[in-house]
């Protein structure tokens, strides 16, 4: 049995630039299980277009979410299988609410903040990685196509402030149910832990300031929950403390 994880490369003292490969590639760590990384180079050669996904067995395997279901079931759920069922449902509600929510406030502060050109050009010229003309004309159309994206999620049809009012509302909910605890759910991590380093490192460690990294900051078991994870599953990448 062989794991390749297909993922973007890695960005801003993080395993990837995108918090869905870090995510999966967390979850990995997490469950102990062995497995190969492909850099991707241009599009994802996937069924969905998009990234993370694995072959494994012969079989492709797209959506961060769908990856671990299949291993969590393939592998006698190493991760979580110790929790009840009333868990599992805070566990997916609070997924949810970061990957279908609060990435998108994400999305618009890497990607199409009006207040910040240089810098989310910038970011996009770093994904993709072209340089010369396709280096200044692909990141152009990349920004329009991904505020159209945020137009039809609804989230981009809301004035800049009531975004990041938005997006903060996320960050204090989660602070305040995480509270003391170390992870979740007890002592050990879970799928939500590798969830919420996801969301909260990459909001974190992206190089410039924006309200929503600015409120997060202020969450100080949040920023410790990032870096306990960063810390304990990704030694390799001696990321300096926030």
């Amino acid at each position: 049995m062989t794991i390749t994880l297909h993922q973007f490369l890695p960005l801003y003292g993080l395993p990837n630039a995108s918090p869905f490969c870090v995510k999966l590639e967390t979850y990995l760590r997490m469950a102990g299980l062995p497995y190969e990384v492909s850099q991707i180079n241009g599009p994802p050669k996937s069924a969905t277009g998009k990234a993370p996904y694995i072959t494994i067995d012969g079989q492709t395997i797209c959506d961060s979410g769908l990856v671990i279901l299949h291993l969590e079931q393939k592998y006698g759920h190493p991760v979580d299988g110790k929790l009840t069922l009333e868990q599992r449902a805070q566990s997916l509600a609070f997924q949810r609410l970061m990957e279908e929510h609060l990435y998108w406030a994400m999305v618009f502060a890497r990607w199409t903040d009006p207040a910040k050109p240089a810098e989310t050009l910038g970011y996009v010229q770093q994904v993709i990685g072209l340089k010369g003309l396709l280096g200044f004309i692909v990141p152009r159309i990349l920004k329009r196509s991904v505020k159209k994206a945020l137009w039809n999620h609804g989230l981009g049809r809301h004035s800049t402030e009531d975004i990041w009012r938005l997006g903060i509302a996320d960050v204090q909910a989660l602070s305040h149910w995480l509270g003391m605890r170390p992870y979740g759910f007890g002592d050990q991590p879970t799928v939500f832990d590798a969830v919420l380093f996801s969301q909260i490192a990459c909001i974190l460690h992206t190089p410039w300031d924006f309200p929503l990294k600015a409120a997060t900051l202020k969450h100080r078991n949040l920023v410790e929950h990032s870096e306990r994870i960063l810390a304990r599953y990704f030694p390799e990448l001696n990321t300096p403390r926030i």
